[in-house]
Order: C-alpha cells, then structure tokens, then sequence
C-alpha cells in the first residue's frame, strides 16, 4: 500500500512537473514572440528614422549644392559683365556720337549716307566684339543668343536703311520720312535691343547683380 502511494505521489509530481515545465515553454514562447515582434518593430521603426535622417541630409546636400552652384554662376556672370559691359558701353556711345552728327549733318543725302555708313560699322563692331567673347555662362545662354540676333538684326536693319538712302532722293522728299518699311525695320531693332535688355535684368536680379545693371 505504502509502495503504491509512492508511487502515485511520483506520478503526481512528474505530471504536475511536467505541466509546469509545459506552461513554461508555453510563457517563453509567447514571450519570445513578443519580444520578436517588439524587437522586427523596432527595427523598423530605427530604419524609418535612418531613412529620413538620409532623407533630409540629401537634401541638406543639395541645398548647399545648388547655392555652391548660384555662387559660382554669379561669379561667371561677373566676369561676363566686365567684358560686356566695355562692350556696350562703347558701342552706345557711338551711337551718341551718330545721332548728334544726325541732327547736325542732314543738310543733303549724302551726309546722311555717310553717317548711316558710319552706323553700320558701329554696329559690326559690337556684332564682333559680342561673338569674341569667350565661354558664356551657363544662365546667359539665352540672353547670348538674343544679344547675337539682335546685333545681326542692327546690321541688317541699317544695311536697308543705307540701302533706301543709296536711291535717287533729295533730303527734302516726303518718301523718306514716311517709308513704312523703313519705319517697321527701326521698330523692330529697337523691340529686340529692349528684350535683350529686359532678359539681361531679369537673370541679374534672381542672381542678386542688379547694381550690375
């Protein structure tokens, strides 16, 4: 009787031992996964933060990459500036000169064909001095190409003028003042000089250079 009560103790405490050490494994798994997917969140969590961090030192970088670029571009303009500015300066006080002598020098046609000449070298000499610049900066492009087709259009346009005073008028003829076409082709120099200057105050001021202007 005393062996058989041994026995059935044992057997109870094996099974209670056993159900403990189940309830164990249990517990430790269900703490495993908790702390498994506590741990896979995290991870997440953290590499969502890396990305932004990421994120906003690229673009920190770009920033400072984009403003290294407007500054260096700047400088570009500058030095442009020194040239053209010699340029222009030369070529609109001999346009000064040319309309003084204009409004002093009209007394017959050949004056006149004499100072539309002198115009037209003018105007070569800019074309020329402008096409001799050398590298361009990249945002001057196309106030470039403007300032080149404008100075093509002021030769053509005073070759024609040349050209009209070259037939057989007198100064005094009414043709010469009231010659649309002539009047057209001023115009239309005029309109492409004052879009060319228009372009060159646009780009100076998002640069900062107005007091270039």
């Amino acid at each position: 009787m005393k062996k058989f009560k041994d026995i059935l103790i044992t057997s109870l405490l094996v099974f209670c031992f056993a159900g403990l050490l189940t309830y164990n494994i249990i517990s430790f798994e269900l703490f495993g996964r908790a702390a498994l997917t506590r741990m896979e969140m995290h991870a997440v969590l953290e590499a969502q933060q890396q990305e932004k961090i990421y994120a906003r030192q690229i673009t920190r970088e770009f920033i400072e990459l984009q403003s290294l670029i407007k500054i260096q571009d700047a400088a570009d303009i500058i030095e442009f500036d020194a040239i053209y500015a010699e340029i222009k300066k030369d070529y609109l006080s001999g346009i000064g000169s040319i309309s003084e002598e204009f409004e002093q020098k009209v007394a017959n046609i050949d004056n006149i064909r004499i100072l539309t000449g002198e115009r037209i070298r003018i105007a070569e000499k800019f074309k020329e001095e402008v096409g001799s610049i050398g590298t361009i900066p990249e945002p001057l492009d196309d106030f470039y190409s403007s300032l080149l087709e404008f100075a093509d259009n002021d030769i053509f346009t005073w070759e024609e003028i040349l050209l009209y005073y070259s037939t057989d008028f007198s100064a005094e003829d009414e043709q010469l003042i009231d010659d649309d076409r002539i009047k057209e082709l001023y115009m239309k120099n005029q309109d492409l000089y004052r879009e060319v200057e228009e372009l060159q105050a646009e780009i100076y001021s998002e640069y900062g250079l107005e007091s270039f202007l």
